[in-house]
């Protein structure tokens, strides 16, 4: 008999296009082919999916799901409101970012109709309904697993690190930081106690959950791969000295990363290579990060319908990031291309990569401008250091092989 497991996402899982839908997508569309699970989906809509888009996503996911509930994204709270928030609750920003009555009530539906076997959260900004749910003394309670795709605490305690190290101006923000670093631990750990079991992306993010002392299993189930999706194309030629990073540019590690390259770094390559260019990919732009473009060399895109293309012209990838967790998919999607990656060490964050063999590491601004010109000077070392990465990821961070590891926690 197939388990009936009721799956929660906090944003529609397809199109699989950024971090969260990817894995999510890639978790229901293994376990919906295994003939084993019957699932059911309840998931909120993404801020700017209209009804086609809305409408190909239900038909996509139904192949593997028996069921799918699509509530519609909370509207966002303003900063008047947040800062009430911060002041009166307790609780982090992060566990009051959904609050969805329509959600809770849809959540409560689906358990008394389908009373699954289990519960597969996906992020601890949904624990907050499962919490409040299953406190009350229901008949019955399925098991609840917790996907961390992030150690959310950690995320935020390295917010803070950066932005106290960056002087007065950042001091509102690193206090923010702080004060959310010291609810998340609270949080993080009262709702780990809670679930029966929790999965973490990397074996750095299982230890910093661990640290926490909720004492429930945790198991590592790392972000994976396409790779018939994602391949080199010989018939792209690099564009010489044209370095590019991807991601969603409101996304504040981000937002951190292509700013101080762009202040820090960037100059010392163009001192080097004056026609050098950067290429910034990705959706909605932050302000700060649209006013880069009037740097020498720097072009941000916004949004595009793919960014494989800007991704193999160009002769490296850079990953620049000074906060975050988790397994990026922009290193895996970059390295699974056949690119030359040259990243911080905290952009290579939970990825078990030989430096100076799968990709180039770097952490200094002297450093990074340094390594990023010597690769561009030696396109032989490029693409030896390609063609390892490549290999590497085939060898460990293939979906077809990491997906079955589910099974062992379901």
């Amino acid at each position: 008999m197939a388990g009936k497991i009721l799956i929660l996402t906090p944003q529609t899982p397809y199109p699989p296009d950024q971090g969260a839908p990817i894995r999510n997508y890639n978790f229901i569309r293994y376990l919906g082919n295994t003939g084993k699970y019957n699932l059911t989906l309840l998931t909120f809509a993404r801020p700017d999916e209209d009804a086609a888009i809305q409408k190909a996503a239900i038909a996509e996911l139904s192949k593997y799901c028996q069921r799918v509930e699509i509530v519609p994204a909370p509207t966002p709270r303003s900063k008047l409101k947040r800062l009430r928030a911060m002041a009166l609750d307790l609780r982090p920003d992060l566990a009051l970012r959904l609050a969805s009555s329509n959600f809770t009530k849809k959540l409560r539906q689906l358990v008394f109709e389908t009373r699954p076997d289990t519960l597969l959260c996906e992020a601890l900004e949904l624990a907050p309904f499962v919490l409040e749910l299953f406190s009350e003394p229901l008949s019955f309670r399925p098991r609840l697993i917790l996907d961390e795709h992030n150690a959310e605490y950690l995320l935020q305690q390295r917010a803070f690190e950066s932005d106290s190290r960056a002087g007065l101006r950042r001091w509102p923000t690193a206090a923010y930081s702080f004060i959310q670093t010291r609810r998340l631990r609270r949080y993080e750990k009262a709702s780990l106690k809670f679930f029966d079991a929790a999965i973490a992306v990397s074996p750095d993010d299982k230890a910093a959950l661990e640290r926490l002392k909720a004492l429930k299993p945790i198991t590592v189930i790392p972000n994976g791969i396409d790779l018939e999706e994602f391949t080199p194309d010989e018939s792209v030629a690099e564009r010489l000295d044209q370095l590019v990073f991807t991601g969603s540019m409101d996304f504040r590690p981000n937002v951190d990363a292509v700013v101080w390259f762009a202040q820090k770094v960037w100059p010392l390559i163009r001192r080097e290579k004056p026609n050098a260019s950067f290429y910034i990919v990705g959706r909605r732009p932050a302000p700060i990060v649209l006013a880069l473009a009037s740097l020498p060399g720097i072009v941000v895109t916004g949004k595009v319908l793919d960014t494989r293309p800007y991704v193999r012209e160009s002769a490296l990838y850079v990953v620049p990031m000074r906060m975050g967790g988790g397994v990026r998919f922009k290193v895996l999607e970059a390295l699974a291309q056949g690119k030359a990656v040259l990243t911080t060490p905290m952009g290579a964050d939970g990825i078990t990569l030989v430096a100076g063999r799968d990709a180039a590491i770097a952490n200094s601004p002297a450093e990074f401008a340094n390594e990023a010109i010597r690769l561009l000077n030696d396109p032989a070392r490029r693409h030896e250091i390609a063609h390892k990465g490549r290999q590497f990821v085939s060898e460990n961070y293939d979906w077809r092989k990491i997906t079955p590891l589910l099974d062992e926690v379901l």
